[in-house]
């Protein structure tokens, strides 16, 4: 990137930072209003029956919206204090509804500090530990997805003037997406929809584990699979139990395991790209050992010269060397499929 996109990009940074202060002030100052407008019941002389009517139908709010704005209201009225960690950002209106069913005068103090900058995921965990619930649900509930069967048409039955019907195009099924409901500190619920060959082979895990953990349960079953997965994913990071006290030389270009093992500990699991505000990209996916200076130019495979990159950032900075023999070409040609260009990097 080139120092004129590099002026664009933090000027442009800087604007948004400005917008997103105002958002966050707007957004709090007008919880404040409504407390005040719920506290004194003015949507009675509106006509309408409750504030969430009001929001709903004078304002024009979503159901969803309506009520977080709600639960914020009426939780502005009980505990003020609430008010400016949402002006700052520290709190956010997805995560009042969690806040508002665990707060209390007695426990105020230490229970609010606990959901900043949470999402709402995070936040129902942490409400989950303040207030585990009192019965823990424990079946296993599989449901069928119901499917729509769509009348065949045969040929015979249209008459010589009938155009035969063309086949509707299969509806796109949404993404199977996994809800997490957390029940206590060390308990959650699950809904996950899977596919019938899943079902199967759990099943079939099922039955063959019964040598090793007679009566497993499902949890039991799939935490085993966990368990070899995660072991083979750190056999990849060379993370070992007992590592070799002498291990053999290692070439000049190579990365041993101890160094691989050291680089990991030491980047926690992340990527270290540099991002311009400061910091590192943090990313947890797609993650490899990269050389600071690459192997083509000298650099060596020493745990001081080697970090971890995501896929993205490897990328960025294999740019740096695009344009020489350094990298294959084979190599840069996939880097467009990143829409970066061959100076992003810089």
């Amino acid at each position: 990137m080139n120092d004129t996109d590099l002026a664009v990009a933090r000027e442009s940074s800087r604007h948004l930072s400005t917008l997103l202060r105002h958002e966050q002030g707007a957004m709090a100052d007008f919880l404040v209003a409504l407390a005040d407008f719920d506290r004194r019941a003015l949507w009675r002389e509106l006509g309408h029956s409750c504030l969430f009517y009001y929001l709903q139908r004078e304002l024009r709010l979503s159901d969803g919206a309506a009520h977080f704005r709600k639960v914020a209201a009426r939780l502005i009225q009980k505990f003020p204090e609430v008010v400016e960690p949402l002006r700052e950002g520290k709190l956010c209106i997805t995560s009042i509804v969690e806040l508002a069913r665990v707060m209390t005068p007695e426990n105020r103090v230490e229970t609010l500090p606990q959901f900043f900058h949470m999402s709402k995921r995070q936040a129902k965990a942490v409400a989950a530990a303040i207030l585990p619930a009192v019965v823990i649900p424990r079946r296993e509930v599989v449901t069928q997805v119901a499917t729509v069967v769509r009348p065949e048409v045969l040929r015979g039955e249209l008459r010589p003037d009938e155009t035969p019907p063309t086949s509707p195009e299969p509806e796109a099924r949404p993404e199977p997406r996994m809800m997490v409901e957390p029940l206590t500190v060390t308990e959650s619920r699950i809904h996950l929809t899977v596919s019938r060959q899943f079902l199967e082979k759990l099943e079939t895990a099922r039955r063959g584990q019964g040598h090793v953990q007679p009566g497993a349960t499902k949890e039991q079953v799939i935490e085993a699979a966990l368990d070899l997965l995660l072991e083979k994913q750190a056999s990849r990071r060379a993370e070992v139990k007992r590592p070799q006290r002498n291990p053999r030389p290692a070439k000049a270009d190579h990365v041993t395991a101890a160094a691989k093992r050291e680089v990991w500990a030491r980047d926690g699991g992340k990527c270290q790209w540099p991002v311009d505000g400061g910091g590192v990209c943090g990313s947890t996916t797609r993650l490899e050992i990269d050389h600071v200076v690459p192997r083509g130019k000298g650099g060596p495979s020493t745990v001081e010269n080697c970090r971890i990159l995501c896929d993205l950032c490897r990328s960025r900075h294999n740019l740096h060397y695009a344009a020489s023999d350094l990298m294959p070409r084979a190599s840069v040609e996939t880097l467009s499929a990143w829409g970066l260009r061959i100076f992003d990097a810089a």
